[in-house]
């Protein structure tokens, strides 16, 4: 009894993952702005900085070559960002709505601009879409965002002047 229950889950599992890898009949990329290379992973942005993309699709079926594939984004919080980190902190936009592929391999050459609003040390998985997941013709990549903290002399110059001043106005309140 144990192997057939054994087999049965085994088989179910071996035909989840044969689902899920069908889903992708193209291999996207995400690139630097002008498509020359991979997109670094994680991209890090200070709050209100941003960084265009380009959308690289390669091995696209034949039916998808010359048709329009929207493009669609998703941005999730990852676990350890502070507790003011949302979704809506980091914004996708498009330059036109449509991956349109012309070729087996196609490059939609800086399409995307990804804008941090987040607070820093807030870490972000965003993925871009290109096609619908309920049609043959559909491609994710994904990259993490990381906002990055300010640097040691931002924080501690003020910090270091505070303290100065107090000690200062400390002085002149003792009469020395």
């Amino acid at each position: 009894m144990k192997k057939i229950l054994l087999l049965i889950v085994s088989g179910l599992l071996i035909a989840c993952m044969a689902g899920s890898a069908m889903a992708a009949p193209f291999d996207p990329s995400l690139l630097n702005a002008a498509g020359t290379a991979e997109a670094p992973n994680p991209i890090t942005l200070a709050p209100g900085q941003s960084v265009v993309l380009s959308f690289r699709g390669t091995g696209i079926l034949e039916e998808a070559v010359d048709t329009d594939l929207p493009y669609t984004s998703t941005v999730a919080v990852k676990a350890g960002s502070p507790a003011e980190a949302k979704t809506t902190d980091i914004t996708v936009g498009f330059v036109h709505p449509n991956f349109h592929p012309t070729a087996s391999s196609y490059t939609d050459v800086g399409v995307i601009t990804l804008t941090n609003n987040g607070p820093a040390g807030a870490s972000y998985l965003v993925t871009i879409k290109a096609g619908s997941e309920t049609s043959i013709e559909f491609g994710a990549a994904s990259r993490t965002v990381n906002s990055q903290i300010p640097e040691f002399p931002t924080v501690a110059l003020p910090v270091a002047a505070i303290l100065g001043l107090v000690f200062i106005f400390g002085r002149k309140k003792e009469g020395l």
